[in-house]
């Protein structure tokens, strides 16, 4: 009995010691949040951020040469709408299509602007929101774009910014979120009750 005790300690003490890491592995995301100087009026935030993208991104983003604060707020509120519309389960009734739409809309303006494709949304929209804010007040743009974010470093994120080019992903999966948005809120399709829609 005492042999089969000491065979089934190791045992224990290795489960004790992987709980700490399960627990990790459960532990989901921080939730994404849009900073309050993105957001314009009453409106919630992501019926927001869904005008405001699809406006700025129009014609290919035409609208945004020589703006590199708007650019960034664009860029922000279109981090926050693919994170949330693509992983939060109450959009569900959205296209299935639209989800690959927004990431691959993402993936186009960070590449035109010059943003690590392995920085996390959490990390990017607070720091375009700075940078919008800063380049503004005509701030320290070097500290506002740190490299390990801008990749291109201050000066040509800075130019980027105020040239993104042409963005027809973002142009296309933008106006299709705010289209998809509109078409549900016209038939109650979020639930056919107030309390159901993720947007109140």
């Amino acid at each position: 009995m005492r042999l089969a005790r000491i065979s089934v300690l190791p045992a224990l003490l290795a489960g004790a010691l992987l709980l700490p890491g399960c627990a990790e592995l459960r532990t989901p995301r921080p939730r994404v949040e849009l900073p309050l100087e993105l957001v314009q009026g009453p409106e919630d935030p992501v019926r927001n951020s869904a005008r405001l993208t699809a406006a700025a991104f129009d014609n290919q983003g035409a609208g945004l040469d020589g703006r590199p604060a708007e650019t960034a707020r664009a860029a922000a509120r279109l981090e926050y709408l693919a994170q949330v519309l693509t992983t939060d389960a109450r959009f569900a009734a959205l296209p299935p299509g639209l989800s690959m739409s927004l990431r691959g809309a993402v993936r186009e303006v960070r590449q035109a602007i010059g943003i690590s494709a392995t920085a996390l949304p959490e990390q990017v929209i607070p720091a375009l929101a700075n940078a919008a804010r800063v380049i503004e007040t005509k701030g320290d743009t070097a500290a506002a774009l740190p490299a390990s974010m801008f990749q291109a470093g201050p000066a040509l994120t800075l130019q980027r910014l105020g040239q993104p080019g042409p963005l027809p992903e973002a142009a296309i999966a933008t106006g299709r979120t705010q289209e998809a948005i509109a078409a549900l809120d016209s038939v109650d399709g979020w639930g056919g009750a107030r309390d159901t829609d993720p947007l109140r």
